[in-house]
């Protein structure tokens, strides 16, 4: 075919996705259909392939989380929480080494990097879900937990009792039926023995063991026994009460343990037995005392020894021990009142940290005044069947013991049946009111009941029960009740009603938690971290609990406390910080505060920013050079500190295609060394992620540039529209994924990883996780699907510029550079997208060394041509188009020759 005559219409600005208009109104440089595209100056290209950067993970699970974590060794951690609930990280390059299992199912995760350790919350992407933990690269713990359920069984004045006693050559000889806790040099009171020559008070000579010491006395020989042996100590008389707090391997210090009294008869020490002992992750312990007939607590020292005035038990095995201290020694140490306000942390949906402190959102609510409903709080130092704070029943209790290895974290309450008796394990705590007098079960009010369970020994029948029970006012609620056919070898979390409203609450209430149905012989359940609710508020919705200063897992209860306008019925889904302020963003709002240098967070104020825009994910929000991104409900938008402005209008057709039920599942990333955002979301009927919409604002130096450079423009001075090359460019990207991070390398950049999701027309995951690379010219192996639309050439402008009238043209021929490999396809769309014709495809080399050329004869006033690849390894990149045409020689209207 001759084409003298025609003109080239050149295509030379390749703009992103614009799907807000229609495809024939749109000017050149834009598109109105492209996919798995990537932008480059002054052209397009396939996007970057994903390759599986680890072995698939047993299962097929898909990856819901993804993190770097950096430990004080320095070594690179990857982070990854699969939908099994089983965590990992990147042990060495390639490989990944499994950290924890049991875990919520398919729950998705956030956390952050602080004080060397990762703090990780747990959630369905609404509300916490899990624990939340912290790992250290060797230990993964519950962040915050219980204190001692109980103070020491036994506190009174030191006195051991003498079983024997002899005097030979002046030197005393004493042997005591118990540990004298004396030191040598100490002066001890020695009374009551049945030959009261031997009493009085003396300095202690040699001390051989535990249970001997010698003094001296000028006196003849003799033998006796009976009396007491008490050493003198400094221990001002009168009323003192003492508690016990453990120190995990953290170094966090736990609420203290309520308080026991005993009155000091003065210049004495003091003997507690029975301290408690905390679970593995417990390293030391301290006993807190107040001063003669104070209210407020103190501890002195940090070291192992009595004569130290040290009130640190170094270890969590002693469980008997003697102390002393002065009335001043003591006032002038560590005042620990504050420890008394301390509240556990629940589950929680995000973390961030600020200002040195961690702040917690998305909180599922319980109370938090019981005592020891994790199990963690310690147990009797005789049997270790019973946890402190619980009261065994005498007649059904057998068959409870402390339990170990399986716990949800920490320990846990086991209870095994013996096949003859109905009831096993019964332990209590009273409901009405904490050791404070406020009340744990409140009048008028509804609760429920959630608890972890799990089963073993071959357990074929019975119930695991938490309920409500007062024998004075006929209650025994039905409360949660959990078969062995319904539990399982994992722990799985239950949920029930506790108590309808009770009107009064009798003075016996109690807490009951016990199995029934005659729990087969060797069978067991275990059940752990009980947590009790009011019914009509599962969620703090509002609340985000901070920790105290350089204090990770304190939090106060009373001044550790943030309400995000707790009024607008929203929920807070997510959190960033931007010029050294705190944002949350809610369902439909935005809010910001601010640490004004002299309060505690519940004296912060909090402002609102914006009360159209939020987002619906705890992964919905991700900064960038020193702005944010939002994926709200109607679009992305882009916060720099005034109002949130929208930046995906022209992508709102697509935007809309969101599942918005499933929206809490999306995720943004920002990649600031390719300047890309990516937005992971559910479209159509997906119910996670199978789909990314990818900005590309290479080029936009601002977040003003970002916001206000749309890709077409409208001119005031001509009317018209226009498209410029410096502007924003979207691309949806075929690539189902439930997860993204930045991960840092081993060469000091930060990659683009992405979490498997479930492809369209699968029904599961394939438990990889993916990074993406320039280098990677197919997905794992499977063809990218890689097109790219014209606008319809040519527009008003270019018809005009060319003189080729506003009628039928004949189209006669198309050059390109392109280059790639494998075949490029061309489709040409005659007038709309909806007629195609298919041309001969071109055949790709790297690098081209001319430009490609294909004749073609098309009629049309407009055609757009698509260009792509569609098979493994295949590629294109396009960087100039020129359909050649010329006015239709033969009948230049619309119409039949």
């Amino acid at each position: 075919m001759s084409i003298a005559g025609s003109i080239d219409a050149p295509i030379d600005l390749f703009g992103g996705l614009v799907a807000d208009m229609a495809p024939a109104d749109l000017p050149l440089g834009v598109s109105p259909d492209c996919q798995d595209v990537a932008f480059l100056p002054g052209g397009v290209k396939t996007r970057p392939g994903i390759a599986s950067a680890f072995s698939a993970i047993s299962g097929n699970p898909t990856v819901n989380y993804l993190k770097s974590y950096i430990p004080p060794s320095q070594q690179l951690r990857l982070l990854a929480l699969d939908s099994a609930g089983a965590l990992w990280k990147e042990s060495s390059p390639g490989a990944l080494t499994q950290i924890a299992s049991g875990l919520a199912a398919n729950a998705q995760a956030r956390s952050i990097t602080l004080f060397g350790r990762e703090y990780i919350a747990i959630s369905d992407g609404k509300s916490g879900a899990d624990l939340p933990r912290q790992f250290d690269d060797t230990n993964f713990d519950r962040v915050s937990q219980v204190g001692p359920g109980a103070g020491p069984t036994s506190i009174a004045d030191a006195i051991a009792n003498i079983a024997s006693i002899a005097r030979a050559s002046n030197v005393v000889s004493v042997t005591t039926a118990t540990p004298h806790n004396l030191l040598a040099g100490d002066q001890v009171v020695v009374e009551n023995v049945t030959d009261a020559s031997f009493n009085g008070t003396f300095p202690v000579a040699t001390i051989p063991d535990a249970t001997h010491f010698t003094y001296v006395q000028t006196a003849a020989n003799a033998t006796s026994s009976g009396g007491t042996a008490e050493p003198l100590g400094n221990i001002a008389p009168g009323a003192h009460q003492a508690s016990v707090i453990f120190v995990t391997r953290q170094g966090y210090l736990t609420r203290p343990s309520p308080a026991v009294t005993w009155t000091a008869a003065g210049n004495r020490r003091v003997g507690l037995g029975c301290i408690p002992t905390g679970p593995a992750n417990v390293v030391s312990r301290i006993l807190a005392f107040t001063g003669a007939g104070g209210a407020s607590f103190y501890y002195t020292g940090s070291g192992a020894t009595l004569a130290a005035g040290n009130l640190v038990i170094a270890d969590n095995t002693t469980t008997h021990t003697v102390v002393d201290f002065s009335e001043a020694t003591l006032l002038s140490g560590t005042l620990l009142d504050g420890l008394f306000k301390l509240v556990e942390l629940g589950e929680c949906a995000g973390v961030i940290d600020y200002a040195q402190r961690l702040f917690w959102w998305g909180e599922r609510n319980r109370t938090n005044n019981w005592q020891n409903l994790t199990f963690d709080g310690g147990w009797d130092a005789v049997t270790s069947s019973v946890p402190l704070g619980w009261t065994v029943d005498a007649t059904s209790g057998a068959g409870g013991s402390r339990e170990v290895a399986a716990a949800a974290s920490g320990e846990a309450y086991r209870i095994t049946g013996d096949g003859v008796a109905a009831t096993r394990g019964l332990i209590t705590q009273p409901a009405v009111q904490d050791e404070f007098g406020v009340a744990r079960i409140a009048p008028n009010t509804a609760y429920s009941v959630r608890a972890r369970v799990l089963t073993g020994g071959g357990l074929a029948q019975g119930a695991l029960r938490v309920q409500l029970f007062s024998a004075s006012a006929g209650i025994a609620t039905p409360g949660l009740q959990v078969t062995a056919a319904q539990a399982g070898a994992a722990f799985a979390e239950f949920t029930a009603p506790l108590t309808t409203p009770l009107a009064t609450i009798p003075a016996d209430l109690a807490l009951r938690v016990f199995a029934d149905g005659t729990p087969t012989n060797a069978g067991y359940f275990v059940v752990d971290n009980i947590e009790i609710f009011p019914t009509a508020q599962p969620v703090n919705g509002s609340l985000v609990r901070a920790s105290r200063t350089e204090d990770p897992e304190s939090y106060d209860g009373v001044n550790g406390i943030l309400n995000v306008a707790e009024n607008n019925g929203q929920t807070i889904r997510a959190a960033f910080r931007l010029r050294e302020r705190l944002y949350f963003v809610k369902e439909r709002s935005l809010h910001v505060t601010e640490d004004d240098g002299v309060n505690e967070p519940s004296l912060w104020s909090v402002s609102e920013v914006s009360r159209a825009v939020g987002t619906p994910s705890v992964n919905g929000v991700d900064t960038g050079e020193d702005w944010a991104v939002i994926a709200d409900r109607n679009g992305l938008y882009l916060f720099s500190g005034a109002e949130p402005v929208k930046i995906s209008q022209e992508i709102q057709p697509l935007w809309d295609q969101i599942n918005w039920s499933a929206g809490h599942t999306l995720w943004v990333r920002v990649d600031q060394r390719n300047q890309r955002i990516l937005v992971g979301a559910p479209l159509g009927t997906a119910t996670s992620p199978n789909k990314i919409l990818v900005l590309d604002y290479r080029g936009l130096a601002s977040a003003d540039e970002i916001a206000s450079v749309a890709p077409v423009h409208f001119s005031t001075f001509t009317g018209k529209l226009f498209a410029v090359g410096k502007a924003r460019k979207w691309s949806p990207w075929t690539i189902a994924a439930n997860s993204c991070a930045l991960v840092e390398r081993s060469d000091g950049t930060a990659q683009v990883f992405f979490g498997n999701g479930v492809p369209a027309g699968a029904s599961s995951g394939n438990g990889k996780i993916y990074q993406l690379s320039d280098a990677q010219l197919s997905d794992d192996g499977a063809a990218i699907a890689s097109y790219y639309t014209t606008y319809f050439v040519p527009g008003l402008d270019m018809e005009q510029a060319l003189q080729l009238g506003a009628h039928r043209k004949l189209f006669t021929y198309l050059t390109a550079y392109v280059e790639g490999a494998g075949t490029l396809d061309l489709t040409a769309y005659v007038e709309s997208v909806g007629f195609s014709v298919t041309q001969q495809p071109w055949s790709l080399s790297n690098p081209a060394t001319e430009d490609l050329e294909l004749p073609i004869n098309l009629l049309g006033e407009r055609v757009a041509f698509r260009v792509g690849t569609s098979a493994p390894g295949a590629w294109f990149r396009l960087q100039k188009f020129v359909p050649v045409l010329r006015p239709d020689p033969w009948a230049p209207v619309r119409g039949i020759n």
